[in-house]
């Protein structure tokens, strides 16, 4: 078995010129092949030059045409072209295989030329490495003569220029990439992922996803010829599914201009939503700035109040430490922002808790309260006074006491 798959025919025979190519071989095919696989199973007709002949995958050349243009192909390489213009054939179009152009400025793999001879393609079977920029240069030599180019690598390749990469299989060939396909995909009706930040969201108007497809050589070679396959870069912001053979760096791609078209679509859908409803963003926008604003200036107060209620609990302190000092024969220790005393600094004398300093008014709950009770309260001010004790029990001790107050 040879390595494109089929088996070894007899002995090939001496390639001639002036013996005509038999019909069914390059020729016509059966409709419905697009995987390549006809090309494979039907060629039985001499091709390209006078030195070579293909029966599937055998090729021979004949020694008295040593300046055949395919000298120096590998077997592969001449059957993939092959397999290439059997395709453009059944695609309708005339395919020449090592066709030159004006003053040798190129030479073709396989020039595919419409029935009209309005459009030619030329087909580069390129399975050797190549640079990025020798591609584009010899593209850019196809384009001065009005040639379309399609480049088929064995690999993935990055350049911008117009190109599949091929995978050969035992009986058929495929083209792996980069080829796209459009999906629009649709969210729940008043959930569009575009105007979650609505509160009543727009139907929605649609989601363009790209996704990798595979084609058969055959409907592939027939997809172009029909200006149904176009070299494109996706827009900026489309996402792809990517494929393991493409790479993620692929950016230009092969896809339908129908799917360009559904997609720019998608786009003004999207642009003329975005305008029905921006006036309800912008008034949205600005209450967020509101709230936010309130937010800020509330939190700037909480830090004013913060601050100076440390301020008042740092002054007392020594104060309230001095009389406690005097009246239990002995130091104290002091404990700030006790929780259990709503932020206040308890104040503690023979092991319990004597004095409270300055507690927070709006953390005095039930609990609190009971536990005040038991101890004296100092605060800074009458105003403060009249804020501790409407969250306390009647009974409650509260000393106003200030700086100047003595101990």
């Amino acid at each position: 078995m040879h390595a494109f798959g089929g088996p070894r025919f007899g002995r090939p025979r001496r390639c001639d010129s002036r013996r005509p190519g038999r019909r069914g071989g390059m020729g016509k095919h059966p409709p419905g092949t697009s995987s390549g696989g006809a090309a494979l199973r039907r060629l039985r007709r001499v091709d390209a030059c006078q030195g070579v002949e293909a029966r599937v995958a055998v090729f021979a050349h004949d020694a008295a045409h040593p300046d055949c243009p395919l000298t120096g192909e590998t077997a592969n390489h001449r059957l993939l072209k092959s397999a290439i213009a059997a395709a453009v054939r059944q695609a309708g179009w005339t395919a020449a295989l090592e066709a030159t152009g004006p003053q040798g400025r190129w030479r073709a793999d396989v020039l595919a030329t419409s029935p009209d001879g309005a459009r030619r393609v030329a087909w580069e079977a390129q399975l050797a490495k190549q640079h990025d920029d020798d591609t584009l240069s010899r593209t850019e030599r196809y384009a001065v003569d009005g040639v379309e180019v399609v480049w088929v690598f064995d690999r993935p390749t990055t350049s911008a220029a117009p190109a599949v990469t091929v995978k050969v299989e035992q009986t058929s060939i495929h083209v792996d990439g980069p080829l796209a396909r459009l999906q629009v995909e649709r969210c729940n009706p008043r959930s569009c992922s575009r105007y979650l930040d609505l509160l009543v969201p727009p139907p929605c108007p649609g989601h363009e996803r790209w996704e990798t497809v595979t084609f058969g050589l055959d409907a592939f070679v027939g997809l172009v010829c029909q200006a149904a396959a176009v070299w494109v870069r996706l827009p900026a912001g489309a996402t792809i599914r990517q494929s393991p053979r493409i790479g993620s760096a692929a950016r230009w791609w092969w896809t339908s201009p129908a799917y360009l078209q559904w997609a720019e679509a998608v786009r003004d859908a999207q642009r003329a939503t975005d305008a029905e409803v921006v006036g309800e963003r912008s008034a949205l926008e600005q209450a967020r700035q509101v709230a936010q604003r309130r937010r800020a200036q509330e939190a700037e107060r909480h830090a004013q109040r913060i601050a100076a209620l440390m301020s008042r609990q740092d002054r007392l302190t020594p104060l309230v430490i001095q009389r406690v000092a005097a009246e239990a024969g002995m130091r104290p220790w002091h404990l700030p922002a006790d929780f259990e005393y709503a932020m206040g600094v308890s104040v503690i004398a023979n092991h319990r808790v004597v004095a409270v300093i300055c507690p927070i008014a709006s953390r005095i709950t039930g609990d609190v309260a009971h536990r005040l009770l038991s101890v004296t309260v100092y605060v800074a001010s009458e105003r403060e006074r009249r804020a501790v004790a409407a969250g306390c029990h009647s009974e409650q001790r509260i000393v106003v006491l200030t700086t100047g107050d003595s101990p």
